[in-house]
C-alpha cells in the first residue's frame, strides 16, 4: 500500500464536506509520490465514491436522523485504489426496477431522477460491493483498477 487516508463523520453536511476534503488530500499525496492517475480517471472514481457516500448519508438514517455516522478510508496500490466505507444505517435494499444499463434507444429525457447512483459507481468501476456485518454496519467496497 502506497497511501492511506482515513475520515469519520457524523452529519450529512460534514459527510459531504469531509469527503471532498479527503479526496482532494488523496489526490495531492498521489501526486506527490507521482502516483497520480489520469483527470478522467479521477473524476470516476470521485463521482463513484460521492454517489456511495450520499446515498449512505441520504438513504441509510431515517429522515429526521440528526447523527449519521458514516467512515470513509481510502487506499492506494500500485494496481488500484480501493474505499471502504462504513455506515450504521438501515440494511441497503436493492431496488428491483434499478437500472443496470442503459442502450442507444433510451431516452434519457425519460429516466426518473434518482435511483442511478448505483449504476453510476458500478459503471465507473472494477468492483462495488456490499456487506451487511453480524453488528449491524453496512459496508461498502469500491475498487477502480490503475
Amino acid at each position: 500500500m502506497l497511501i492511506e487516508a482515513y475520515v469519520a463523520t457524523q452529519t450529512i453536511d460534514e459527510g459531504l464536506d469531509a469527503l471532498h476534503d479527503i479526496i482532494d488530500r488523496f489526490w495531492d499525496d498521489a501526486a506527490r509520490i507521482d502516483r497520480l492517475p489520469s483527470d478522467r480517471w479521477r473524476h470516476l472514481f470521485t463521482m463513484a465514491l460521492a454517489e456511495v457516500a450520499a446515498n449512505g448519508l441520504r438513504h441509510a438514517y431515517p429522515p429526521d436522523a440528526a447523527e449519521r455516522p458514516l467512515r470513509v478510508r481510502l487506499r492506494l496500490f500500485p494496481d488500484r485504489i480501493e474505499a471502504l466505507l462504513i455506515d450504521q444505517g438501515v440494511p441497503y435494499q436493492p431496488i428491483a426496477s434499478a437500472p443496470h444499463a442503459l442502450d442507444d434507444e433510451t431516452d434519457i429525457a425519460l429516466l426518473p431522477e434518482g435511483g442511478y447512483g448505483l449504476f453510476i459507481a458500478r459503471s465507473a468501476l472494477e468492483s462495488l460491493r456490499y456487506r451487511r456485518t453480524r453488528s449491524g454496519y453496512n459496508c461498502w467496497k469500491l475498487v477502480k483498477k490503475i
